[in-house]
């Protein structure tokens, strides 16, 4: 029976040299860190948030925040 391929890529880095292995990692993060990357959504999918509002303060907003999120719990 043949080793699994992933048998067989921990066979080959075990072959690697040290600064070999560090050059693999740093390319095996990179990869991770673009594809774990959260999509952006758009701007348009926040419209009418918040819609017949006006907030004059911050205190305004933090206040509508807070309710929004009270809204969510419940």
């Amino acid at each position: 029976m043949g080793a699994s391929p992933l048998e067989s890529i921990v066979q080959q880095i075990d072959d690697l040299g040290p600064e070999e292995k560090w050059t693999l990692l740093e390319l095996l993060i990179d990869r991770l860190r673009r594809q774990a990357r959260p999509s952006r959504g758009r701007l348009s999918d926040y419209y009418g948030i918040g819609r017949g509002r006006i907030f004059r303060t911050a205190q305004e907003v933090d206040t509508f925040i807070e309710e929004e999120r009270n809204a969510w719990e419940e």
